[in-house]
């Protein structure tokens, strides 16, 4: 199974107002952006996507909804 994640930054509040995804994801998916963006948010970078089951936590427990999961089976 393929598996692309997507982050929507304009959504997201950042790790440093929220990371639930990196707390929830049971595979260690997702890492701590190093560089702000243009809004000042350290949004969670999807660096280990190989790991990633499609659980959906990420997407289930982000307040904003502003991860997308894909799945090509």
């Amino acid at each position: 199974m393929m598996v692309e994640i997507y982050v929507n930054e304009n959504l997201c509040k950042g790790v440093d107002g929220c990371g639930l995804c990196i707390h929830f994801c049971p595979k260690g998916v997702y890492v701590m952006a190093e560089e702000l963006t243009m809004r000042g948010i350290r949004p969670p970078i999807a660096v280990h996507m190989d790991a990633c089951n499609a659980c959906e936590n990420c997407v289930l427990y982000c307040p904003d909804m502003a991860i997308v999961i894909r799945k090509d089976e």
